[in-house]
């Protein structure tokens, strides 16, 4: 009985970052043609954004204070949460983000390549949810056919990503599972120089961004133009996709390399060629469903997002906290650098 207990709220927790969204506009919706139904009115345009985001913020709070909280799964502490944050949020403090992130997010279902991408997303991850689910046991053990390394050069941060449910990127996110978000600070954590409202003010934008094992390039996608306001926690709601500018690649049978949000027109390579490992692919950038520049990484086993089950990744000769290690598996909060 616990186990299908605890099955049954790791099933509602799923995909709690598009559920308030689709609260908040069915609502609207509902509103406004009861409205029109009962009192042969319209709402004006503030109303329903006020609506919109009223029913948004409540669904998202409460589906965190009784499905996360309760269900025991709202992991551990970010260490990000001591850092220096970016931009104007050095200012506006912790919850200054309330205000510019998440509001940014929800605009993104007036966007329908967006809107179609979240949608899909969540039903096509359903379905690989029921097609991994007598495996997820050898998932989180599983060991990868080639080696890898860091996709960079120089010292770079893990800033969000693990193994664990605690520390994962997007545990129910399935082809993000295991993924992992890079930057790179100086010795205060710091993400960026000057007063980081710019994009070359961050130290990871334009840095040169390689393949992590040798293999064929599946897909790329660079259409996706750099994202606003840099230094001020948007999401960028009115790009083209949620993962920016990103390069696919074929590095063994069943794992692919997800790499995303590069610079546009920085890709280096095309559909069908073969890469070494640490060729170059293009330089980090800033753009897709991200508030600052970063590199997000993730291995999956088939080559569509949307159909993938995230794998873990162990990478090779990598110092990681000043400890050469042969392997390691990578959490947030490690700084490492490829030695060999």
């Amino acid at each position: 009985m616990a186990k299908e207990l605890a099955l049954s709220r790791h099933k509602a927790f799923a995909f709690t970052w598009l559920i308030p969204m689709v609260m908040a506009v069915c609502a609207t919706i509902g509103v406004q043609l009861l409205c029109q139904w009962a009192w042969q009115f319209r709402l004006s345009v503030p109303a329903k954004l006020g609506l919109y985001f009223s029913i948004h913020f409540i669904s998202a709070w409460l589906l965190k204070r009784y499905i996360v909280i309760l269900s025991g799964e709202d992991g551990e502490r970010h260490p990000g949460l001591n850092w220096p944050r970016p931009g104007i949020h050095r200012y506006l403090g912790r919850y200054g983000m309330v205000l510019t992130a998440l509001p940014s997010m929800a605009l993104t279902l007036l966007n329908p390549i967006l809107l179609f991408q979240q949608v899909k997303l969540l039903v096509c991850q359903l379905s690989v949810g029921k097609r991994i689910s007598t495996r997820a046991t050898d998932i989180a053990g599983y060991k990868n056919k080639v080696c890898y390394r860091l996709p960079f050069e120089g010292r770079w941060l893990v800033y969000n990503g693990g193994n664990s449910p605690a520390t994962s990127h997007s545990w129910d996110v399935l082809s993000q599972r295991y993924a992992l978000d890079f930057v790179m600070v100086d010795h205060t954590y710091s993400r960026h120089k000057g007063n980081g409202l710019n994009a070359r003010d961050y130290y990871c934008f334009n840095q040169p961004i390689v393949a992590a094992a040798a293999g064929e390039v599946i897909s790329v996608f660079d259409r996706v133009a750099q994202a606003p306001l840099p230094g001020f926690g948007l999401i960028d709601f009115l790009c083209c996709h949620f993962a920016g500018n990103h390069v696919v690649i074929r590095h063994a049978p069943g794992e692919y390399g997800y790499y995303a949000h590069l610079k546009k027109g920085s890709i280096s390579v095309k559909p069908g060629d073969s890469v070494g490992q640490g060729e170059l692919l293009g330089v980090c950038g800033f753009n897709g469903f991200t508030s600052e520049p970063h590199l997000h990484f993730h291995l999956q086993d088939r080559p569509d997002i949307y159909y993938a089950m995230g794998l873990p990744v162990e990478f090779i000769g990598v110092e990681c906290e000043g400890v050469h290690s042969d392997a390691v598996h990578l959490s947030r909060g490690m700084q490492v650098i490829q030695r060999s």
